[in-house]
């Protein structure tokens, strides 16, 4: 009797294991989780695949900022990879218009660290070379929507995505990308 228990309990323990625990995470699945608590957290998919923020060294891999200056707002995040000596960053940006939760907004505009501009803009880069920097125009788009945004506790939670285009007219597709950020 004792065995034929011991058989039973043996077998069910065996057949209620999650064969999902042994599957590897697609792409999607290691994005961090959209939640909007101010998990510093933001990642996003680069042509497919997973891109999030790595820090190697004194400089911070992941920056936000949502600040009023001369009484117009400026929403600014990057987030890199800085390992093995080499830079790449994801960045949007939303300047002088108020954002504003549940609204989405255009990623037209190019060239976002040079140009002074109104509206938003979306941005790759791959180091420092000319030719591997990708940025939003007014033919290859994108949008930003705010999901969160508490000014009291200065918290920004939101979603992205965006084509962008380099001087020899290559194309990177950013998907998937979402923050949530103390700034």
């Amino acid at each position: 009797m004792k065995k034929l228990l011991l058989i039973l309990l043996t077998t069910f323990t065996l057949s209620s294991c999650d064969k999902e625990d042994d599957k590897p995470k697609t792409e999607l699945e290691k994005l961090p989780p959209e939640t909007q608590t101010g998990a510093n957290t933001a990642g996003c998919l680069v042509n497919g695949n997973v891109f999030l923020p790595k820090q190697e060294g004194l400089n911070p891999a992941l920056v936000c900022n949502y600040e009023f200056i001369e009484g117009e707002f400026f929403f600014n995040l990057y987030f890199s990879d800085l390992r093995n000596g080499g830079v790449k960053t994801v960045a949007v940006q939303n300047r002088r218009i108020s954002l504003e939760v549940g609204q989405t907004y255009v990623l037209n505009n190019t060239n976002i660290v040079l140009n002074d501009f109104t509206g938003g803009g979306g941005m790759y880069y791959i180091s420092s070379i000319l030719e591997n920097n990708y940025y939003t125009n007014t033919i290859k788009t994108g949008e930003l929507k705010i999901t969160r945004l508490d000014l009291q506790n200065s918290i920004i939670s939101g979603s992205f995505w965006f084509d962008a285009i380099n001087n020899n007219g290559e194309v990177v597709e950013i998907r998937q990308g979402r923050f949530d950020m103390k700034y």
